[in-house]
This record gives C-alpha cells, sequence and structure tokens, in this order.
C-alpha cells in the first residue's frame, strides 16, 4: 500500500529520513551513492541495488525527486555536505569518492563539495537501473547510461498520476449530472485519452502547433468509443454525448497546457511562450573539458574530436535544464531569448526554476 500511495501521489513531495543506509553489508570500501530524500526513489534504490553492498547516502531534498529538487533550489551541494558530516561518512567509509545522482548537476556542484568535505565526487548514470552494471564496472558510466529513457512502463506511471486525481473530480461531477452510467463512460473516455497519449509519446507531437492533432485527435477517439459503448446499451442520447466530450475536450486542453514540462524528454513551454530561448555556446570559452557532455540527459553536447571542443550536436533535443551551464568551469555555455537577451552562467546557478519553469527565485 505504500509503494502504490507513493506512486499515486508521485508528483507530490514525499518525505523519508535522512541518514547513511546499509544496502547488504557494506564495508570501508563499499561505494557511496548519494540520494536525495523523496521516499519513492529511496524505495527503488533499495530494490535496484539488491545483491550489492553499498553505502546509501540520502540528503535533504524535502521530499522531492533530485532533478526537480535540484532544479528548484531543494537540493544542492550544501545538502549533500550536510549529509556527509552529520553522517560522519569519513569514519565509515576508507576511500573519499562519493557518487551524485546525474540528475542534480542542475543544482550540485562537485568541487563545493570537494572543497568542504575532501569527498570527491563521480556522476552516477541517469536512471538507477543502470546502477548495478556502473557499479560493476569500478564506478564508471557508459555513455548511453548518461541520456535519460522515458520507458513505456514509466509513461504509464505518468499516466496513472494524471489519471487517479482527473477521476476522482470527473465522476461525482458527472454521477450528479448525467446518472452513473453516463459518468462511468466519461471517465473510461478520459482516462483512455490520457494513457493512449502517455504510451504514444514517442510517435506523436506534444510541442509546436502539431499537438493539437495528438491532444484533440485522443480526445476525439475517446468521445466516440465512449458513445459507441453507450449507444449498445441504449443510453446514448444528445445530453451524454455533449457530457462525454466536454469532459474529453477538457482533459485534453488540460495536457496541452504543458505536459512537456512532465516528461524528461522535452522542456517546458509555459515559460517560453512569449520569448523562445536556447542553449548557446561560447566557442571561445569553451577548453574541451566535457563536464558538461557528462551531465546531459539528452546527449545534446558531444566532443569534437578534430578540436578538441564541445559541439551542440542535437539543439532541437536540449531540455533547457540548465546542468551543463552549471558545471562548466569555463563559463562556455548560456541561454540566448530570441530577443537578444542574454542569462550568463552566474545568473544560472544562482537562480532556481519554479513550477512555471521560470528562474525567478534566486538562491
Amino acid at each position: 500500500m505504500t509503494g502504490l500511495r507513493d506512486l499515486i501521489f508521485r508528483l507530490f513531495p514525499h518525505a523519508t529520513s535522512p541518514g547513511l543506509l546499509r544496502v547488504g553489508d557494506p564495508g570501508p570500501v563499499a561505494p557511496v551513492l548519494v540520494s536525495g530524500n523523496y521516499a519513492l526513489t529511496v524505495r527503488r534504490l533499495k530494490t535496484a541495488l539488491r545483491g550489492s553492498d553499498v553505502w546509501l547516502l540520502v540528503a535533504n531534498s524535502r521530499g522531492i525527486n533530485v532533478w526537480c529538487a535540484a532544479g528548484g533550489g531543494h537540493f544542492s551541494h550544501h545538502d549533500v555536505i550536510a549529509a556527509i558530516r552529520s553522517t560522519h561518512l569519513s569514519d565509515r567509509v576508507d576511500h573519499r569518492l562519493v557518487v551524485l545522482p546525474q540528475l542534480s548537476a542542475t543544482g550540485v556542484e562537485p568541487k563545493r563539495i570537494m572543497a568542504a568535505t575532501g569527498f570527491e565526487c563521480r556522476w552516477g548514470p541517469a536512471r538507477l537501473e543502470d546502477l548495478l552494471e556502473f557499479i560493476e564496472r569500478g564506478c564508471r558510466v557508459k555513455r548511453s547510461h548518461r541520456e535519460m529513457r522515458f520507458p513505456a512502463w514509466e509513461r504509464a506511471e505518468m499516466a496513472t498520476i494524471w489519471a487517479v486525481p482527473v477521476a476522482a473530480v470527473v465522476i461525482p461531477v458527472l454521477a450528479f449530472t448525467s446518472g452513473g452510467l453516463v459518468a462511468a463512460a466519461a471517465v473510461g473516455a478520459v482516462i483512455a485519452e490520457i494513457f493512449g497519449i502517455f504510451l504514444a509519446l514517442p510517435h506523436v507531437p506534444i510541442v509546436g502547433r502539431s499537438k493539437w492533432l495528438t491532444f484533440f485527435g485522443a480526445a476525439t477517439l475517446a468521445t466516440a468509443a465512449a458513445a459507441g459503448i453507450l449507444q449498445l446499451t441504449n443510453q446514448l442520447d444528445g445530453h451524454a454525448l455533449i457530457a462525454i466530450a466536454t469532459a474529453t475536450t477538457a482533459i485534453a486542453a488540460l495536457l496541452s497546457l504543458d505536459i512537456a514540462g512532465t516528461t524528461p524528454w522535452h522542456p517546458g513551454t509555459i515559460n517560453s511562450i512569449s520569448n523562445q530561448f536556447r542553449l548557446e555556446l561560447v566557442e571561445d570559452r569553451c577548453t574541451g573539458s566535457a563536464e558538461c557532455v557528462e551531465v546531459c540527459p539528452r546527449n545534446v553536447l558531444q566532443m569534437n574530436g578534430r578540436n578538441h571542443l564541445v559541439q551542440i550536436e542535437r539543439p532541437d533535443d536540449c531540455l533547457l535544464c540548465g546542468a551543463c551551464i552549471v558545471q562548466c568551469p569555463d563559463d562556455a555555455l548560456r541561454y540566448r531569448f530570441e530577443d537578444g537577451r542574454v542569462v550568463e552562467p552566474d545568473t544560472v546557478r544562482s537562480t532556481h526554476l519554479n513550477l512555471l519553469g521560470r528562474r525567478t527565485a534566486r538562491g
């Protein structure tokens, strides 16, 4: 039941206690993996690491997953430093290496952890299911494990997160206004609509003008299916059809607002409707350290073997998360808006993202 609760309310903070946890029987030379204290992540980490002997250093991320927490200013190097000190980690292990979650790179600066604690930091893989192979490789990440995947099972989870509150609203409203059978048909339609969109994400557009074909096409198909079921039971009339179409259209409109921002494949869209911005490389600053390449979750950045410098290889896939900007030691990456404004690295490091993806909270 705890796991089901964590899943259904995944979008909301849910904390477990920070501290140093044992997975298996770790000794003084066992690797130390850092995590935030988002309960669902900690539970899944324990499952993914079953059979290994590792230390799990749970830092305070305010009960939020590390990606959102780091971007929003709720998880930083200060929290990792506090966890290392409060657990007396240096007394528990002989080495001085901690593995950071790659997705925390938007707000965690390894050099500050090293300066404050003496612990070197290394980035782990983007997804926790790759951790066992990462450990077997001597805590070295494969290039393919840096990129953020979004498998069907996880898309189904995200659909569930959307579907449960929607059903909780639609059922009582339509049951009161249109009767139980119509309410059931409408709920079935909107749930099918939501799951259909999420499961089809790799193949349909959810940004740009063509996204309307996805959202309202799904609403039309779901309405038609529910109407067909009601027709078979002789319960379809004009009122029922309007109720179902209203529900599915409302959900399509809601999802279209910024479903992109709830996926690990697309940047949020609300914050840039009137003024688009993009990642920019200042070539004469770049020294080819490649730290930006190591933390990019979409494989946007690559090393150019001829001049040993970084290049923006896949700009359309950029999430605008800022991890590369934060980690670049040469300040060679920044944001540029369509109106010509530039956001330099110091601003990115000292500001945080709010729920609409705007950098309005200053650190």
